[in-house]
Formats: structure tokens, C-alpha cells, sequence
């Protein structure tokens, strides 16, 4: 099975958590040529990294991230599909090699200039194959569960995502052990 991971807010701890939105509102729909978006080159912008760095250099790992990577990582093929600018690329490697996850990633995709998140996770997810996601964010959950991504977690381990009704193929977990439970059953 082909797994995406979202980044902040799922393996590396948000500084202030992550409030739910109990009604997602609407994301536009993919452009036309989307696909192109990602093979476009990207030159390194040095102002960019140092805001990527401000922003996200100092985060620390989810207290079971790197275990449950691990574990999924050797039945499964792990890619991260984080919203983070191309630029941040060189800081999540980095993150990588510190927990020992780089070789059991089987790649990475930064969102491309041109995509809001929510629209660059359903690209990753159809260019890339992923048959399961897991986001702590509902706008990009709902619309991937709502968009043809088999099967999508919405990672709410705070709570307040409360009793809203989830579309079909969303499944809300707590932690990323009961993320790695419910693979496992699959």
C-alpha cells in the first residue's frame, strides 16, 4: 500500500495544535495541467529557506513518529506530502536523516507555486498512487475523502474535531498508533 503523510501537525508537533474545522469550506478544483506544476524547475530562493527555517527548523518530532514510519515503513511504501514550499525540502530531509527515516521514505512532495494545499495533496495522491492518507487538517481531509483517495485519517489528537459527521472514506483517529492499528487491518 502506497501511505502519504502529511508533515506538520503529524510527524512534527505544531506549535499551537491544530483547531478543527467542523465545516471545511470548498477548495477550487484542480487546474488543468496540474501534473506539469511539479516538473517545473525551482531554483533555491535563500530568503525563502530562511523563512522555511524560522517557521518549521526548530519543530520536534511527534512522540511516535519515527516508531510508527518504521513500523508501516516495512510493509509499505511511506511518502511525505507536506504543504511546505519546495524550498523546506532541505530542512525535512534534514529531519529525516536526524530520526534514521531517510531510507524508508520512498519520496517526498513539496507543493509547487501555483496550489493551495488542500489541491496539491489530491495531486500528490493521484500522481504518486496513494491508497491512504493521514492529515490533521479537515478542509484537506474532507477533500480528499470527497475526491477519490481511497482512504484518508483525519489525525484530530486534540479532540476537537468533536462529532461532526465525516464524509464517506474518512476515518478519525487520535493518534498515529491508531493510525498504524487501522493499516494494519486493511
Amino acid at each position: 500500500m502506497r501511505i502519504g503523510f502529511d508533515f506538520d501537525g503529524v510527524l512534527c508537533l505544531t506549535p499551537f495544535g491544530r483547531l478543527a474545522v467542523h465545516a471545511p469550506s470548498p477548495v477550487a478544483d484542480l487546474p488543468e495541467g496540474y501534473a506539469a506544476l511539479y516538473d517545473q524547475p525551482h531554483a533555491s530562493n535563500l530568503m525563502r529557506l530562511a523563512v522555511e527555517y524560522a517557521r518549521f527548523g526548530w519543530r520536534t518530532n511527534a512522540p511516535d513518529a519515527a516508531a510508527i514510519l518504521h513500523e508501516l515503513a516495512g510493509a509499505h511504501e511511506i511518502f511525505i506530502v507536506t504543504a511546505r514550499s519546495w524550498d523546506g525540502e532541505r530542512l525535512l530531509r534534514r529531519w529525516l536523516r536526524r530520526h534514521k527515516l531517510d531510507g524508508r521514505i520512498a519520496g517526498i512532495r513539496m507543493a509547487p507555486p501555483g496550489l493551495r494545499p488542500a489541491q496539491h495533496k489530491l495531486a500528490a495522491a493521484r500522481l504518486l498512487g496513494i491508497d491512504a492518507h493521514i492529515d490533521d487538517d479537515p478542509r484537506t481531509a474532507y477533500h480528499l475523502a470527497s475526491n477519490g483517495v481511497a482512504r484518508v485519517f483525519l489525525l484530530d489528537h486534540a479532540g476537537a474535531h468533536g462529532d461532526a459527521p465525516l464524509p464517506s472514506g474518512l476515518t478519525l483517529v487520535r493518534s498515529l498508533r491508531e493510525f498504524a492499528d487501522a493499516v494494519a487491518r486493511a
